[in-house]
């Protein structure tokens, strides 16, 4: 009972706070106990200084200065800048909390209450322009916004442009804009497109709108474009048919880098190009294959599949390898993306797969793995062929022997034999040469280097490394080598040291040199580049199997472990960037 009392009680004040307002706008309106007058394109109006002291900081600010001594001889302020209508609905709020809105007030009141210090009239009238948002004005609702810190009007503008692009960019306010403001524009990840091409389209209409002015602007703007996410038949289209382009080798040489992603898609790998997200279909996603689990009892290999999604920092679940796509028990395999595919190779009695994450399924090839060939060699990828090198011969030794494999023609290739035999190593690709690095020859671990060009099929002598490794991780970053953990010893791993150390190769000084070590030494990891940021997986170290994942930051020459683990600890684990369609992972396994 007391509490509906109470009720009733606040009821009653709230009506008695209405009633007073307004009855303090009629002792306004009839000039009743008013001593000030405020005053606007000439039309004065009569007021309360102690009312509009609680309602403005302004007035309250004006009042108590001793600038206004002036005025208080006659009791007048003077707002020059200010409509009569305006100051009239400013004056209306005030005092009853309420005013009458429309398209044709709502900025002078924002401009107004923004003057004077108004908050919550302020707040009202630009709600009812984000309200009134369109096509044609919310670029200039959006600078308007800014001019005044609307903070809420400005991101309701933003939202509303990047919404409904393609209406906007038709727009005057939009052919009207300065290059600043176009260039911020296309750069937008929101933009809600069916195509990257749309963005081209509004470019080109913005720069050939003042063409004398704004032709040299091009450049900077084709940069704001996601060439990769655009078709590579557009792009041939755009290079043979618009003379803006044509005519300016820069814009050329823009368009045409934008064609090789397409025609040499392995030479971006270890890049996370990231589509506007109203077209973003796939993830960037780490992906780990392969390797031995911690609880197989016989270190069986692992047939799961899963993948690090970048965005989300997730772990998900992809197709497993088929029994027929495995390598025979007990042994490891190496794999390397080419054309957009994961192939896997695996050890003794070596054989081919395919992992296809667009259909996200796996597939043996049916080919002739070289027979000399048996274990411990590596796959490395580069303008879409597949180089296999080193490793242990069948017959005894490690192997010098180094093979090209086409997977689209299935065709092998024997190349130029390396200067030394060499097993458990790695081997990196830098600047169109594959490096091979260290390793060991069956008696001892190796630090020697060794460079292959490609076009020249010959080997070249490289600096070595500083300490030397086995079955350790290498990966290219920011335009070097890094070299993390392995074994320096020989003899089994469980037994053998774990080498701490961290190297990084510097083709311009040709040296290496020694950077900071890992937070957990580890042996036998996976290792991959993405945006040059270092990441390793797994591996092994003196306690046993790792599921633990560190980064390297080479500008910081810092590690840090993630927070996230693997959804299991894997030693001679596989780590490869591919792009995976949204569909298949949707949901997570570990987080």
């Amino acid at each position: 009972m007391e509490k509906v009392d109470e009720q009733q009680t606040n009821v009653i004040d709230d009506k008695f706070k209405d009633e007073l307002l307004h009855r303090l706008n009629k002792l306004r309106k009839s000039n009743f106990r008013c001593d000030t007058t405020v005053r606007a394109e000439g039309q004065d109006f009569a007021a309360h200084s102690n009312v509009l002291s609680a309602a403005s900081d302004y007035f309250m600010a004006l009042f108590a200065s001793e600038l206004f001594a002036k005025e208080k001889q006659n009791n007048l302020v003077e707002l020059n800048e200010m409509k009569s209508t305006t100051l009239a609905e400013v004056l209306q709020f005030i005092y009853t909390g309420e005013a009458n809105i429309s398209s044709s007030n709502a900025q002078d009141l924002v401009v107004a209450s923004d003057y004077l210090i108004i908050p919550s009239l302020k707040s009202k009238a630009a709600k009812f322009l984000a309200e009134s948002m369109s096509a044609s004005n919310c670029l200039s609702l959006e600078s308007f916004a800014s001019k005044y810190n609307c903070d809420s009007l400005w991101q309701a503008a933003l939202e509303y442009k990047c919404q409904h692009f393609t209406a906007v960019v038709k727009s005057e306010d939009f052919l009207s804009l300065g290059f600043e403001q176009v260039k911020e524009f296309m750069c937008e990840d929101k933009l809600n497109i069916s195509e990257e091409e749309q963005v081209y389209e509004a470019v080109m209409a913005w720069v050939k709108h003042d063409l004398s002015t704004r032709e040299s602007f091009l450049p900077d703007l084709l940069k704001c474009l996601r060439l990769f996410s655009m078709s590579k038949y557009s792009l041939r289209a755009i290079l043979n048919t618009e003379q803006l382009i044509a005519k300016n080798p820069i814009c050329t040489n823009i368009l045409n880098s934008g064609l090789d992603f397409f025609l040499f898609p392995d030479r971006f790998l270890g890049k996370s190009f990231k589509h506007r997200s109203s077209i973003e279909k796939e993830e960037y996603a780490i992906v780990i294959n392969g390797g031995y689990e911690d609880d197989s009892e016989y270190l069986e290999f692992s047939r799961q599949t899963c993948c690090f999604v970048l965005a989300t920092k997730e772990w998900q679940s992809l197709c497993p390898m088929s029994s027929f796509c495995l390598p025979e028990s007990g042994n490891a395999c190496v794999s390397a993306v080419c054309s957009g595919r994961l192939y896997v190779m695996g050890d003794n009695s070596p054989s081919v797969s395919c992992f296809n994450p667009q259909k996200n399924t796996w597939k043996s090839k049916d080919t002739e793995f070289p027979s000399q060939i048996d274990m411990d060699f590596t796959v490395t990828s580069l303008n879409e062929d597949l180089f296999v090198i080193g490793g242990y011969l069948k017959s005894e030794g490690v192997a010098h022997e180094a093979h090209k494999y086409n997977p689209i023609r299935n065709e092998w290739k024997q190349l130029a034999s390396m200067e030394t035999g060499r097993a458990g190593h790695c081997t990196v690709v830098l600047e169109d040469l594959i490096y091979v690095i260290a390793g060991h020859n069956t008696h001892i671990c190796l630090n020697s280097v060794e460079s292959y060009n490609t076009l020249s099929n010959q080997w070249s002598t490289v600096p070595a490394l500083t300490n030397a490794r086995r079955y350790f991780s290498a990966a290219a970053v920011s335009g070097k080598i890094v070299v993390v953990g392995g074994y320096c010893e020989i003899g089994a791993l469980t037994a053998a040291k774990i080498e701490p150390s961290c190297e990084i190769f510097d083709p311009f000084l040709n040296q290496w040199s020694v950077v900071s070590s890992p937070k957990v030494p580890r042996g036998a990891c996976g290792i991959l580049t993405v945006d040059n940021t270092v990441y390793v997986f797994g591996g092994q170290s003196e306690g046993g199997f790792l599921d633990s994942v560190e980064c390297f930051d080479v500008k910081c020459n810092e590690w840090h472990e993630l927070a996230v683990t693997m959804p299991v600890a894997l030693s001679f684990v596989q780590a490869s960037l591919l792009k995976v369609p949204k569909k298949f992972i949707s949901s997570s396994i570990k987080s």
